[in-house]
């Protein structure tokens, strides 16, 4: 009997910013990095002990120096990734922050999109499918 390997699990968090008209969105831009020339719904992963709102606080406030007040996580979405690892994404959709939206790590461009505008941009089929599940959420 073939031996069963116990599968490696991590976990990220993405959000939609929707100030109730557009979404922002970033273009990865880091030749190296991980969905190089893709516009996604920004996220990041979740440190070691981090909970996942913490994990959702800590990334908004990285990749756009505000405060995310008022968020509902929409649902999670499993994905084994090329090198084999399951990483479970939790969805969350932020309507309320403090403070004025920037790119303080200057690493991707920010985008700022409609939906029908976000469907159009970003071809990769996990944005896509978090992008219906905002869409189905606002409507």
């Amino acid at each position: 009997m073939a031996e069963r390997k116990e599968q490696t699990k991590k976990h990220g968090v993405i959000f939609a910013l929707w100030d109730g008209n557009k979404i922002q969105l970033e273009k990865r831009n880091k030749p190296t990095g991980k969905f190089f020339g893709y516009i996604l719904v920004p996220g990041g992963g979740v440190d070691q002990g981090e909970t996942l709102e913490k994990a959702l606080l800590r990334e908004v406030r990285e990749e756009y120096k505000v405060k995310a007040l008022t968020y509902k996580k929409l649902g999670n979405y499993p994905n084994i990734e090329d090198d084999g690892i399951l990483n479970v994404r939790h969805l969350y959709l932020v309507t309320k922050w403090k403070g004025t939206l920037s790119n303080p790590e200057g690493v991707n461009d920010h985008i700022e999109a409609t939906l029908e505008e976000a469907f159009e941009i970003c071809k990769h089929p996990l944005s896509q499918i978090f992008l219906r599940q905002i869409q189905k959420e606002l409507s």
